[in-house]
């Protein structure tokens, strides 16, 4: 059983991984065209540019701090402790930084101009997987007060 969930969990990392490896991939000539749009332009967008790369790092930044929880996650259940609270909490920190990520990202999209549905395509699933992880932690969380009510009932 426990090599079951961490052959699945070995997988959503993987999956997580790739997911930023692609949004990068597939974002370098858009990066490579504002970079080039940017340099030709003078100082009059200085503070949205400056603006848009702090939103931009928070996304990074937020994106990161998910996947380094999750990661932390894995080793939990390696290490045998499945059912503790850091897990609840290692749980929430992925949610909040791929649903973090998926809205500033679809944010960003909107802002430059894509439609919906490219903006849908890009990033739903990042947020769906995202809304999956907070739903989990909160069946983890759940599960954990009935544990305590157990352990207290005499």
């Amino acid at each position: 059983m426990k090599k079951k969930l961490n052959i699945f969990c070995v997988l959503m990392l993987l999956l997580m991984a790739t997911q930023v490896v692609m949004t990068f991939v597939t974002g370098a000539d858009a990066f490579m065209e504002g970079w080039e749009k940017g340099s030709e332009e003078g100082i009059a967008h200085t503070w949205s540019a400056l603006f848009g790369f702090f939103v931009k790092l928070f996304a990074v930044v937020a994106a990161f701090v998910s996947f380094i929880s999750f990661f932390r996650f894995i080793l939990n259940v390696n290490h045998n402790k499945v059912f503790v609270w850091e897990n609840v909490h290692l749980l929430r920190l992925t949610a909040y930084g791929l649903m973090i990520l998926a809205a500033v990202a679809a944010g960003d999209e909107l802002y430059s101009g894509c439609s919906f549905t490219e903006v849908y395509d890009h990033f739903f699933d990042a947020f769906l997987f995202g809304t999956f992880n907070l739903i989990i932690s909160e069946v983890f969380a759940i599960g954990l007060k009935l544990q305590e009510e157990q352990d207290l009932t005499i």
